[in-house]
C-alpha cells in the first residue's frame, strides 16, 4: 500500500490568496461602479448614496462635515431631503385643485424650490400678483408656514431690456416682485420675518435659452426657496 505523503494539500494552501485577491477585485470593481453612477445623478440621488455609505460604516454625517458615530442627535444631511421632499408630497396634495398653477418644484442643493412662473403670477413688465393666481399662492403659503426652516424669495427675468413701466431695469423688477410675493407671504401668514430673505438677479440667473420665447418664460419666475434646516452643533 502507497501511503499518501503528508502536507499533501500544500498546493492547494499556496494558492488561498487568490480568493482574497478575488474579493478584493470584485470590492473595486463594485466601488467603480458605485462611483460611475454617483457621477451620473443629481446633488439628491448623490447625498443620498453618500449618506447611506457613511452610514454604513458607522459614520453619521452631519452638515459641517463627517463626525464619528455620536447617535442621531440632529438631523442628518439625509433626513432634511427626506423632509423637504414629504414637504415636496404635501405642496402637490394643496395645489391638486389647480391644475395650470403655473408652479413647478424640485429638491436641490438649495432646498425645496417653489418656482412661480412670472407669465401667470405677473403682467408684463408689473410686479403686481394676478388676482387669479392669489388662491394658487395662499395654498404654497399655508404648506410653508409651519414650518422652522429659513425661506429665501428669488426674482429672475429674462435678458429683454424694459421699456418703459415703473422699473429702470430687469434688476429693479425682479427684485421687486420677490418683495411682493414677501409681503403677500407675510400678510397672510403667521410667518416671522426673520425667516426670510429676498434676492433679485435680474436676467443673470438664466435655466434656458432667452433666444426663444419659450426659454425666455422660463427664465421669468419667482423662487420661493425653502432651505434645509441646520442643526445646531
Amino acid at each position: 500500500m502507497i501511503e499518501e505523503h503528508e502536507g499533501g494539500g500544500g498546493h492547494e494552501s499556496s494558492e488561498r490568496w487568490l480568493v482574497s485577491y478575488a474579493d478584493f477585485i470584485t470590492l473595486l470593481f463594485a466601488l467603480f461602479v458605485l462611483l460611475y453612477a454617483l457621477s451620473n445623478s443629481n446633488h439628491v440621488d448623490q447625498t443620498r448614496a453618500m449618506t447611506a455609505v457613511a452610514r454604513a460604516v458607522g459614520v453619521h454625517p452631519e452638515r459641517g462635515g463627517m463626525r464619528p458615530d455620536m447617535g442621531d442627535s440632529g438631523h442628518s444631511t439625509i433626513d432634511e431631503v427626506e423632509h423637504l421632499e414629504a414637504v415636496q408630497e404635501q405642496m402637490v396634495l394643496a395645489l391638486q385643485n389647480y391644475p395650470n398653477s403655473g408652479i413647478t418644484m424640485k429638491v436641490d442643493e438649495r432646498g425645496l424650490v417653489i418656482s412661480l412662473s412670472a407669465a401667470k403670477f405677473f403682467a408684463s413688465g408689473a410686479a403686481e400678483i394676478a388676482a387669479s393666481q392669489l388662491p394658487v399662492l395662499d395654498a404654497v403659503i399655508k404648506t410653508i408656514a409651519p414650518l422652522a426652516n429659513q425661506i429665501e424669495i428669488d426674482g429672475f427675468t429674462d435678458s429683454v431690456p424694459i421699456e418703459g413701466g415703473g422699473f429702470r431695469d430687469n434688476w429693479e423688477l425682479s427684485s421687486a416682485r420677490a418683495a411682493v410675493v414677501l409681503r403677500y407671504a407675510l400678510a397672510h401668514s403667521w410667518m416671522s420675518p426673520d425667516r426670510f430673505a429676498i434676492a433679485g438677479y435680474g436676467a443673470y440667473r438664466s435655466i434656458a435659452d432667452n433666444s426663444t420665447e419659450q426659454g425666455r418664460a422660463l427664465n421669468r419666475r419667482v423662487e420661493i426657496v425653502v432651505k434645509p434646516v441646520v442643526p445646531k452643533s
